[in-house]
């Protein structure tokens, strides 16, 4: 491969990263703030697997097994996100947690 296409993916990768920075200075509902960080750190991801790991280069077995892996673990992360976040209202108490007092008795 080329200098110039890992310069290009490693380039995307630093696009992604200020875009995450510039995501959390927003003003947005923490739910959209979430799902994006959580796509873009899939997307950059996918991105090291395939060019800085090579795996776009390796047999289609190993690039089938690591798709299936990752949708498993979207629809994991998915189903954890939404039992987490949707709906879920904060209260001062839950932001805060309980207190080592409280744990020990």
């Amino acid at each position: 491969m080329s200098l110039r296409l890992y310069v290009s993916v490693f380039g995307v990768l630093i696009v992604a990263t200020i875009a995450e920075l510039g995501i959390i200075t927003l003003s947005l509902p923490s739910n959209i703030i979430t799902t994006s960080l959580i796509g873009s750190a899939g997307l950059k991801a996918v991105l090291i697997a395939l060019f800085f790991q090579h795996l776009k280069d390796e047999p289609k077995v190993l690039s089938s097994l690591l798709i299936l892996g990752l949708i498993a673990a979207m629809i994991l992360t998915t189903i954890s996100f939404l039992q987490v976040h949707v709906g879920h209202i904060p209260t001062p108490s839950s932001l805060v947690g309980p207190t080592f007092l409280e744990v020990i008795k």
